[in-house]
């Protein structure tokens, strides 16, 4: 698989097309097969010291009983994962995150993980433009990833995230492009497609025959106008406005 490659780009149109929570998360337990990921979830970052999961949860395929423990123990405020998401835009492995020596609830969210099946994962931080911290977690018993993978299920967090976020009952049968979307340059959209395929500012500068510091304004003006943090998210709000496909 390229770096953000067809098997990843098949998913997310998938996801594009999924009219319901629960067919987004059927598309996302298909994704684990390829990779290599069991369960996952998708909720935002408490804002408030009230706020428990249920309160930011867009997506869940979690174990039942992990679940609800989580919940009734009101773990999402002393989770370090969550706490990670507000300090980083990078995804990241769970087994990375530094836990306070003294943070015992914090500590006791991590040991206790493992026994029912969480043993580590890939979290995906989104940041949208709003101020609004999402985490995107995906993990098993075990997890390893190629760069390829990473790069991959990176985006696809990214799209299911903007995707999930929308549903009301259902997705609208029209997706609304951003404001920016309409000021988007030809070149600019050019640019965008080309960094879809995995290529890299310098290759993007050969194909198209322009400067890479050409190439690279161009993504950044187009990352401006449709409010994204970084390459990855750029290029799902693309596809998520039709810029691309």
């Amino acid at each position: 698989m390229a770096v953000i490659g067809q098997v990843t780009l098949d998913l997310v149109q998938t996801v594009k097309a999924a009219r319901s929570a629960a067919e987004i998360t059927a598309v996302l337990v298909r994704a684990g097969g390829i990779f290599g990921y069991e369960r996952f979830a998708i909720a935002g970052v408490p804002q408030s010291a009230g706020e428990n999961l249920p309160d930011r949860l867009l997506l869940m395929h979690w174990p039942e009983e992990w679940a609800a423990r989580y919940v009734s123990r009101g773990y999402v405020q002393h989770d370090p994962v969550m706490a990670q998401v507000r300090r980083t835009t990078a995804p990241f492995l769970w087994s990375e995150v530094e836990v306070d020596r003294d943070a015992a609830l914090a500590r006791r969210v991590m040991d206790e993980a493992p026994a029912f099946g969480l043993g580590n994962g890939l979290c995906v931080p989104i940041h949208d433009i709003d101020g609004t911290e999402t985490a995107a977690s995906f993990g098993g018993a075990r997890i390893d990833l190629s760069d390829e993978a990473w790069a991959g299920l990176h985006l696809l967090a990214i799209y299911a995230h903007l995707a999930s976020r929308g549903l009301g009952p259902a997705l609208p049968s029209r997706i609304v492009r951003p404001e920016g979307a309409t000021r988007c340059t030809r070149r600019e959209i050019e640019c965008i497609k080309w960094a879809a395929a995995g290529k890299t500012g310098w290759e993007t500068s050969e194909i198209l025959s322009l400067s890479q510091r050409t190439v690279e304004d161009y993504l950044s003006n187009a990352a401006r106008k449709l409010g994204a943090v970084n390459r990855v998210q750029l290029v799902a709000l693309a596809m998520r406005a039709g810029l691309i496909d």
